[in-house]
């Protein structure tokens, strides 16, 4: 009798065993699923930041790229296209939370150059799901608020200033300054897009009188006086040819920018001829 006893006692404990071990794995299954959903929270958080509502740019931005425009004589229609389908690529190109800022060459050179637009790209709906996000919001946002009013914008950008000065590089300068050089952007990617027909026109530095060879520019006083450090900084050439192209834009051009940006610490990375 007394063994039976003690089989009936040991079974209870082994089915309390059992139990306690049931409720110590629902308890672990809970606690792993909280850390999942947290974890999930925590991403999506981090991944979805918050806007600015006019530009759509985040605190801090994860590339900027300055497109600077010198149009100074009208484009023909096949520049035009390619113009716009440049633009295009380039819009396409800016990754989410980067930012794009649009200036033009101000002939007066007077003082440091305002933007024409500057927008972020919030992202697109390939950028998020219906777990993390809303793929329709977030492409309405990317259509309506990044693409239309820089393509808006973008139509500006071909009308012709007729302007008599063209301070190419004392614009360069300025956008460098005022987008591309501060302590808190020091670290991210950066570009600069230059489009203009590379004939700097000022009375310190003219290009209409004849190019300068590369080391009589950049060792003179008046480039000193334009030159910005461009280290770290991505630089592309869109050149705009003139009707004149032979007597005005002979090859030495390309090079003798080359040779300026390189002065300044920069990197052509692509020097592109405008169709047309």
């Amino acid at each position: 009798m007394r063994k039976v006893k003690r089989s009936r006692r040991s079974a209870a404990s082994i089915r309390t065993a059992q139990e306690t071990r049931k409720g110590w794995l629902k308890l672990v299954v809970v606690a792993a699923l909280v850390a999942t959903v947290g974890g999930a929270y925590v991403a999506v958080a981090r991944g979805n930041k918050a806007l600015n509502e006019e530009t759509l740019c985040p605190a801090t931005p994860s590339s900027i790229t300055v497109l600077l425009v010198d149009v100074t004589d009208p484009m023909t229609t096949a520049q035009r296209q390619d113009f716009r389908n440049q633009l295009s690529q380039l819009k396409n190109s800016i990754p989410r939370y980067g930012k794009l800022v649009v200036t033009k060459v101000d002939s007066s050179s007077s003082a440091l150059l305002q933007p024409v637009i500057v927008r972020c790209n919030p992202g697109t709906a390939k950028d998020v799901d219906e777990w993390n996000g809303d793929p329709q919001g977030v492409q309405k946002r990317h259509n309506e608020g990044f693409s239309a009013p820089l393509d808006a914008a973008f139509a500006r950008l071909t009308n012709a200033s007729a302007a008599d000065r063209s301070p190419i590089f004392e614009s360069m300068q300025s956008v460098t300054l005022t987008e591309l050089a501060g302590p808190d952007v020091v670290d991210l990617p950066r570009k600069l897009v230059l489009v203009s027909d590379l004939l700097q026109n000022t009375d310190a530095i003219s290009f209409y009188k004849g190019l300068p060879a590369p080391d009589q520019l950049t060792t003179s006083a008046p480039f000193r006086r334009v030159r910005t450090d461009l280290s770290e900084i991505e630089v592309e050439i869109w050149m705009l040819e003139r009707l004149d192209a032979n007597q005005t834009q002979p090859r030495a051009l390309i090079d003798l920018w080359d040779a300026a940006i390189t002065a300044q610490r920069g990197v052509v990375v692509r020097a592109y001829n405008v169709s047309g």
